[in-house]
């Protein structure tokens, strides 16, 4: 009968090893887990960052062509480009902005095909989600030249 319970106990030797085994293996995939999952979310975080910045850089220029558009038309004023501007940019949910025209005035513009330049920029701080120190102290911008038609 000896031998039997040698045997017993020698089964439950290796199952108890075997748990300790799955044990050990829980543990390392929880290290392996909380080593990767860092740099992980920091990518995520910056993938929507940068995404971001895109899409506040295709809102500028959609705003900034539609402006100058209007600028360049010989009957429009700059006040009605600027209101284009603001709307395009407070449907895209952008504040903090700047314009700026060149020529200056619609008085400056003497002949007809004179180029007209429309830029608007926005300081990332104001559009950012996320990680903003990646991107801190950088400035979006969008810039359009088009011919001015005759009054």
């Amino acid at each position: 009968m000896m031998p039997f319970l040698n045997f017993e106990s020698a089964i439950r030797g290796r199952a108890k090893s075997r748990f300790v085994g799955r044990r050990k293996s829980r543990g390392i995939a929880a290290v392996e887990f909380a080593v990767v999952l860092p740099p992980l979310l920091l990518m995520i975080l910056v993938s929507v960052e940068v995404a971001r910045a895109f899409a506040v850089q295709h809102s500028l220029q959609e705003a900034c062509v539609n402006g100058c558009r209007i600028y360049a038309l010989g009957d429009k004023t700059q006040q009605q480009a600027s209101d284009m501007i603001q709307r395009s940019l407070n449907e895209a949910g952008i504040s903090g902005h700047s314009i700026e025209f060149v020529p200056a005035t619609k008085a400056e513009i003497t002949a007809e095909m004179q180029p007209v330049t429309v830029t608007i920029s926005v300081p990332y701080n104001q559009v950012g989600v996320g990680v903003q120190w990646m991107l801190a102290g950088s400035t979006v911008t969008a810039s359009t030249t088009l011919p001015a038609e005759s009054r």
